[in-house]
């Protein structure tokens, strides 16, 4: 193929430079260019200028060395030329795409941008004979640039887009164009921070996506990379740019129909854009929990009939409701009779708090004491000799109170005092440091699982759950709430474990969808027995809605199987207004509803898209066509280099859809090859057992508390993990 290199020996230097000549000499006005831009012819003329300039041959690696060793001598050979071709686009456009190809080289890639490439690129985007050239090689330089070279190129997103629009039949400048957003946005838009507000703000992004997503619907058969680049173009932008999904909710029904893709990465990467799409609304503080209005309302408007039907069913004094209650009453109790008492004996009031807190959230009040003032007639806090004020204070005291007795087998008590008493403090680190310690005493205790679930680490977090969760003796309380730790955990963690595109069949790809599974899975065990009135079933259920349909691309478009758990969340809803916490309009909340509303949607719309994107792997060959041919023979061009010895460099390539990795489907048996088999915990650095390697384990309490149950079966005598 023509090309720099390919035309044997250069010959020797004339006395005037080449580039100073005229550009006739290159006979480029023999090559007849027809009707529309041919890439093909493209290759020819610039191997023609590359002869003509005794550049080095750009398609080997020592080429590329002698091009850097003498970058300034060649560039400006190439700059004299294109000064020199006023008249001669085709002369200007081949430069554009020599100076593309050495952009594949990271080195050479700073040197050409800091020639200010843009400034001949963007012109010949005007001109219907370099249009397509100049795409290709914006294509190439996004595609390997670094964040300041996408910089660049993003300020120009609106033009790219106004191209679009303007030409909506040009297959070459949609497919391309959508390329180059997808590259150059990826700087403004991508991280919980926006990185370029000022440069995002002048940038239409309604219009883009709309753009985007109009050349979708008209060249989705063409390549699998298009489609792709469109989607991670629009997941992309649903943090940063939520005011395009509100003025064009389409953009929304393309992400929830992306869940029915069979590719896991894809489902995972277009459930995150939904959810991120909500983040800038969402209210995640909850109302306050206000035991006195609970009370108030409970005792003057009872609870509705079909609510209590709904309790009795489920029996009413395991419900979280009337479980609260009680334990409000008898924790009011305990501090009336203590402040009452001559004794004052903090430690039994100690273990009656104790045993209250490992019952329910709410079980202390935050309260104190109070007497009207006989002048002012407001009620202030009375002074009764005790040693805290609040309610909440007690706890610090009781716990000390505790520790000073010393009795054997109460420290646990003083360290649940004293957790509860930090935890409504917000301490968390706090929190976490006495919850560890507590954990090294004695690993048996629920609630000291329950108190390090609630760090925001998912890693720590889910640990946690898990490992809380095979404890011997819990309550339900402490249960339901390590259940919901480690569904918000894991189901985090899985997702964004594939948002970072690991290849198909990898180890982390694997992980992270058993991160998924075992989430889905501690969601149905938590809405199957959890009290119905429990705060967290609406948390939940968000999650079990979402991850049904992210788990199964080819549940009902109506998604009629999750009909009962969106009736079950109506009734938390309920509930939740019974005990004067109305449910905060949260990321999840927003996203599980809009999710109902868009992925039947977004199957009408989009469904025979994402049939396409799926058949990847005959697609490109059966729709191409010699005019595909010519592009694909440019675009390789641009992307090729030899190594010495004539193998293809891909270390310059991305890892993408279009690799040879093509497994999307997980065998569900290796569930347990990422799960602890003690505590079912999902992590990517279990330890085998040293004896069968067949069991694996969080750590060596782990391992040693399922000991006794895989003895028999394993192969050793010891208990040793590798």
């Amino acid at each position: 193929m023509p090309g720099p290199g390919s035309h044997g020996k250069s010959k020797g230097k004339s006395n005037q430079s080449p580039a100073g000549q005229s550009t006739n000499i290159l006979g480029l006005e023999s090559i007849q260019l027809g009707e529309k831009e041919d890439l093909a012819d493209w290759t020819i003329i610039i191997g023609a200028i590359c002869e003509f300039l005794h550049l080095p041959d750009l398609n080997s690696r020592n080429g590329f060395k002698k091009v850097y060793a003498d970058f300034d001598v060649i560039h400006d050979r190439l700059q004299t030329l294109f000064d020199n071709s006023k008249d001669s686009v085709r002369v200007r456009g081949a430069i554009v795409g020599i100076l593309g190809k050495m952009c594949t080289d990271s080195l050479l890639r700073n040197k050409v941008f800091a020639k200010d490439i843009l400034s001949k690129v963007l012109p010949l985007l005007r001109e219907d004979e370099t249009r397509h050239l100049a795409l290709h090689v914006l294509d190439t330089i996004t595609h390997h640039g670094g964040i300041e070279v996408r910089l660049e190129v993003a300020r120009h997103t609106n033009t790219i887009a106004k191209l679009i629009d303007d030409l909506p039949d040009d297959e070459v400048v949609s497919i391309s164009g959508v390329a180059i957003l997808a590259h150059a946005t990826v700087t403004l838009l991508d991280g919980d921070d926006c990185p370029h507000p000022k440069i995002l703000k002048t940038i239409d992004m309604t219009i883009v996506i709309k753009s985007v997503l109009e050349a979708v619907k008209r060249f989705y058969t063409r390549s699998h990379s298009f489609l792709e680049h469109a989607i991670h173009l629009i997941a992309t932008s649903s943090l940063h740019a939520s005011y395009a999904f509100k003025a064009y909710p389409a953009a929304l029904s393309f992400l929830a129909v992306g869940l029915r893709s069979k590719d896991w990465v894809t489902r995972c990467i277009c459930l995150g854009g939904f959810v991120r799409a909500f983040s800038m609304e969402a209210q995640e503080h909850e109302v306050p929990f206000d035991p006195r209005k609970f009370v108030a309302t409970y005792q003057t408007s009872g609870i509705p009939q079909h609510l209590s039907r709904i309790m009795m069913a489920y029996g009413p004094t395991n419900c979280d409701t009337i479980v609260t209650l009680s334990c409000i009453n008898d924790s009011q109790k305990a501090i009336r009779d203590y402040a009452d008492s001559q004794e004052r004996d903090l430690r039994a009031l100690a273990l009656k708090q104790a045993a209250l807190i490992t019952k329910a959230e709410h079980a202390i009040m935050d309260g104190y004491f109070q007497v009207q003032d006989e002048r002012t007639g407001q009620f202030v806090a009375a002074d009764m000799g005790l040693p805290f004020t609040t309610w909440r204070e007690s706890l610090h005291h009781t716990a000390n109170a505790i520790r000073r007795q010393g009795n054997p087998g109460e420290e646990d008590l003083a360290d649940i005092l004293e957790l509860k008493y930090l935890i409504g403090k917000q301490a968390l680190d706090k929190v976490m440091n006495l919850a560890r310690k507590a954990i090294q005493r004695n690993p048996e205790q629920s609630y000291f699982y329950y108190a390090l679930s609630l760090t925001a680490d998912n890693v720590q977090g889910l640990r946690a759950s898990k490992k809380g969760l095979k404890c011997k003796s819990m309550t339900p309380f402490v249960k339901y709430q390590l259940l919901q730790r480690a569904v918000d955990h894991a189901a985090d963690m899985g997702i964004k474990l594939m948002q970072t595109n690991p290849p198909r069949g990898d180890r982390k790809w694997e992980e992270a969808i058993a991160f998924v599974m075992t989430a889905l899975q501690d969601a149905k065990t938590y809405i199957k027995e959890a009290p119905p009135d429990s705060r967290h079933i609406k948390t939940v259920g968000y999650w079990y809605v979402l991850l049904s349909i992210l788990v199964n691309p080819a549940i009902d478009p109506s998604l009629k199987e999750l009909d009962d758990i969106v009736r079950k969340l109506h009734i938390a809803d309920e509930f939740s207004e019974l005990m004067g916490t109305p449910p905060p309009q949260s990321n999840l909340r927003l996203s599980q509803k809009a999710i109902l509303k868009h992925y039947p949607l977004g199957f009408k719309q989009f469904a025979h898209i994402m049939n396409e994107f799926d058949r990847f792997y005959s697609l490109d060959v059966q729709h191409t066509t010699s005019k595909r041919r010519a592009e694909d023979n440019l675009t390789a061009w641009l992307e090729d280099m030899k190594l010495e010895d004539n193998t293809i460099d891909d270390l310059l390539t991305t890892q993408s859809f279009q690799s040879s990795q093509t497994k999307i489907h997980f065998d569900e048996n290796k569930l347990t090859l990422y799960r602890c088999s003690w505590c079912g915990n999902p992590s990517a650095v279990l330890r085998k057992c040293g004896g069968c390697s067949n069991t694996r384990y969080c750590d060596s309490a782990c391992q040693k508390a399922h000991w006794k149950g895989h003895k028999k079966e394993c192969t050793s005598g010891s208990s040793n993990a590798s």
